[in-house]
């Protein structure tokens, strides 16, 4: 395995893991970004609270998801470029984040 060829490799091992990590990280703040939701004394005003709420909530999980799905991405074009010996245009061609 060629130096240059290493360092690309453990780049990419080290990307994909950061995607992993960051994206339990995120997970863990779902407390945080979720907190029981106060009355506000209007029925109607509690319901767009709580729609909002879950709106929030929805998009702080599909963040995770998303960190996750790019973690993924980078681990298949690292072991695509490990097993292939691959260009590094067809690893970023493996890469293609804009398509997820």
């Amino acid at each position: 395995m060629s130096a240059d060829f290493k360092v690309i490799y453990d780049d990419l091992s080290t990307m994909a893991k950061t995607f992993h990590d960051q994206a339990t990280d995120w997970r863990k703040l779902h407390s945080d970004v979720a907190p029981p939701i106060g009355s506000g004394g209007d029925p109607g005003l509690d319901h767009a609270i709580k729609e909002v709420a879950d709106l929030i909530l929805g998009l702080h999980i599909g963040l995770a998801d998303k960190l996750d799905e790019h973690g993924d991405k980078v681990g298949y074009a690292r072991d695509s470029f490990h097993r292939h010996d691959i260009d590094v245009h067809g690893l970023f061609d493996d890469l293609d984040l804009e398509k997820g």
